[in-house]
């Protein structure tokens, strides 16, 4: 695994997302869309909750697909070309869900810079949260995309399901407060809720509770281990 291949692959899939501006455009006007509404409903006080949610949606959708990126790649033996040379498989699949992340690189950009306006957290703690937040998010999309998509070309629509059910349902876009004190506990079924509740206590949006934190931490870890090697029995 060369870190030259792999951006190799990265740049040349990161190409045909950049060409799809659209879908990255209709990400941000459904996201203004969403701080619209939770405005409406919850006031300034959940506008934070709704960037962190952003955030957490566009990461998740984008790293989910490279699954289908690479079960087209190997249809069109792209993939085969690229692992006739140096670049292992696990190089390919780290470089195609490299790519399907850079396209959406400026979008993430803007809903990053909305959060010194929304909170009151350090610069520093604000980059600490984005450096964790991100890399997890991905990790975890990438991995989901595989064990959903198992090879199939035609997984996208799952995939786009899978990624409204872990960002719309749990509380990601609004704060946990909303939700019944009997039902708060199976939030931190969702990895999204977990890491979500990671950044909103980093950033000041939600109180630090050290129990909280714990639990969340917990079952983050439970669910990339499970996750993982689900991902890893899918054959080649």
């Amino acid at each position: 695994m060369t870190l030259r291949g792999i951006l190799g692959v990265a740049l040349l899939v990161s190409r045909r997302g950049f060409r799809a501006w659209q879908a990255y455009l209709s990400s941000l006007l459904s996201t203004v869309w969403l701080l619209a509404i939770f405005y409406a409903l919850g006031g300034s006080t959940f506008l934070p909750h709704a960037v962190v949610g952003a955030i957490i949606s566009l990461v998740l959708s984008g790293s989910a697909s490279s699954a289908v990126y690479e079960a087209y790649y190997s249809l069109i033996k792209l993939r085969d070309a690229f692992l006739a040379s140096p670049l292992s498989a696990l190089g390919f699949r780290v470089g195609v869900a490299l790519g399907t992340l850079l396209p959406s690189l400026p979008t993430l950009l803007a809903y990053c810079a909305l959060l010194p306006l929304v909170t009151s957290a350090a610069p520093l703690g604000l980059v600490a949260s984005i450096l964790v937040t991100v890399p997890l998010t991905w990790i975890m999309g990438v991995l989901l995309g595989y064990v959903v998509a198992r090879g199939d070309l035609n997984a996208s629509p799952k995939i786009n399901l899978l990624n409204r059910i872990l960002t719309l349902l749990p509380p990601i876009y609004y704060p946990s407060s909303v939700l019944p004190r009997w039902l708060r506990p199976l939030a931190h079924l969702a990895p999204t809720y977990n890491i979500s509740e990671l950044m909103k206590s980093q950033l000041g949006i939600t109180p630090f509770n050290t129990t909280h934190i714990a639990t969340c931490t917990a079952a983050l870890a439970l669910q990339l281990m499970l996750v993982m090697m689900l991902a890893l029995r899918i054959k080649e």
